[in-house]
């Protein structure tokens, strides 16, 4: 099982995370607002996602993953 690191609990089973990926900026008025809230750049390399410590803390927080390895990163 794959350990993801939370700032409160430390070290857990992924399944007591919920990933829900990049953090998605306010969208601009005159921007396509589809456009806005789901294209995600999908890029190989370090990303920051946000995740949520469903089972444990239910704490929110940025956690760093490289999508190329999918390893966490500090």
């Amino acid at each position: 099982m794959r350990l993801v690191p939370c700032p409160d609990c430390g070290p857990r089973e992924q399944n007591e995370f919920v990933c829900m990926g990049e953090p998605s900026p306010h969208p601009d008025p005159a921007a396509d607002l589809a456009d806005a809230l789901y294209a995600r750049t999908n890029a190989k390399g370090p990303v920051d996602e946000m995740w949520w410590h469903k089972f444990g803390c239910r704490r929110w927080f940025r956690l760093g993953r490289d999508t190329a390895s999918n390893a966490f990163v500090p």
